[in-house]
């Protein structure tokens, strides 16, 4: 009799499935991936399991991921839409925002099932248990965002059949509620500009405070954007927090502003002083034409900045004495200032859309959706001779 042929190394395996009774219900095959991982596969008869086995170890070896059969919702996420659906296609921030909500909140909780089981109390489950642990309405909603463009582009992938968070939504509780952005009022308008009198970026903060631009839109300024003699600056790109440059999110956000007297003093006094400071580093300055570049004429950082910079003004001994700075909290950040905004330019037209163009707006539900509080007709006619009175 002849001798039963064997399968060879890395071919794979097929054995069958018994009950109790030890009768044959099923078989499963096994082989290992390119990762060295253990794959396995299941079926009725023999014959159909080698030839699942085969098809399974050919896709394998051509780099395609498991059937949807096998998918789970961790390897759709990470593997397939995270690193060929998302990265490329968005900013850095959207991209890494996706990538927090994925990893810290729907892997832990979703990862595991299988994403064609995937159902509507699954992700009801979700929502109910990352309200339970404190989570904002906000971030409840960031987190519905990500899980339902996921599922959508898999539905058009045809991986499933519909997307399971149609019909869904996150709770929202009343203590979920984000608080309302705090902007500065006028004595504190006063105390910045007292603390950063001198100080190496005190145009920033007297640009930022005229123009309300935001963060990453004044430290991607260059020279360039200016014209001193007409008073204008432009707003064609923003720093982002890694040190490069993109263009602005929308077209309302690329404009041309035009500047007070205080902030033209204050940008040509920054500029007398950023040449004296080109001169002192010679060779060691890098000059890309920022107006606010680090001591070295590179990209601000914009955490560095407010570490580096902003924080340590706040915090100074001497001058919080005489000033009565206080503490560094949330409502004296950068974006605080943006909204507290006011007019210097001795215009009395100060309603809320023409503000809202400066600020570089859509409509007022922008702001609104964004987070940030409608800076009124009134607010601004309000604090307009204070700021202006700030500003000599």
């Amino acid at each position: 009799m002849p001798k039963k042929k064997q399968r060879g190394n890395g071919q794979g395996t097929v054995a069958p499935r018994r009950n109790k009774q030890s009768k044959i219900i099923s078989y499963r095959g096994a082989f290992f991936g390119p990762d060295g991982k253990r794959r396995w596969i299941s079926a009725k008869t023999k014959t159909e399991c080698w030839r699942k086995l085969n098809a399974a170890m050919t896709d394998a070896d051509k780099g395609i991921v498991p059937s949807p059969a096998n998918l789970t919702v961790e390897r759709y996420l990470r593997d397939m839409w995270l690193a060929n659906s998302v990265k490329g296609t968005v900013s850095r921030a959207t991209y890494d925002g996706y990538r927090r909500d994925v990893n810290h909140h729907i892997i832990p909780e979703l990862g595991r099932r299988k994403l064609k089981e995937l159902a509507r109390n699954d992700i009801r489950r979700l929502y109910r248990r990352k309200r339970d642990e404190g989570l904002s309405n906000r971030t409840l909603s960031y987190i519905h965002t990500t899980l339902r463009k996921a599922l959508k582009d898999a539905v058009g992938d045809d991986l499933i059949p519909r997307n399971p968070t149609d019909g869904v939504k996150p709770p929202e509780t009343l203590q979920g509620v984000a608080k309302e952005p705090q902007a500065l009022d006028p004595s504190e308008v006063r105390t910045l500009l007292e603390a950063a009198r001198g100080d190496r970026l005190e145009a920033l903060y007297v640009v930022a405070l005229c123009t309300g631009l935001r963060r990453g839109e004044v430290l991607g300024l260059k020279w360039s954007d200016t014209d001193l003699e007409e008073g204008t600056l432009s707003v064609k790109r923003s720093l982002d927090v890694d040190g490069t440059s993109k263009t602005p999110k929308n077209r309302s956000s690329r404009r041309t502003l035009k500047l007070t007297t205080r902030a033209l003093a204050a940008l040509g006094a920054h500029k007398a002083r950023q040449n004296e400071e080109r001169l002192r580093k010679g060779d060691g300055w890098q000059d890309n034409d920022l107006i606010f570049p680090n001591t070295l004429g590179k990209p601000m950082n914009a955490g560095n900045f407010y570490r580096r910079d902003f924080q340590p003004l706040l915090e100074s001994g001497p001058r919080r004495r005489e000033v009565h700075l206080p503490q560094p909290t949330a409502h004296l950040r950068h974006h605080a200032g943006r909204q507290r905004r006011a007019p210097l330019d001795g215009s009395e037209d100060v309603g809320t859309f023409r503000y809202q163009d400066d600020l570089g707006d859509l409509h007022p539900r922008h702001r609104r959706h964004a987070g940030r509080r409608h800076i009124r007709a009134g607010e601004c006619l309000q604090l307009k001779s204070t700021v202006a009175a700030l500003l000599p």
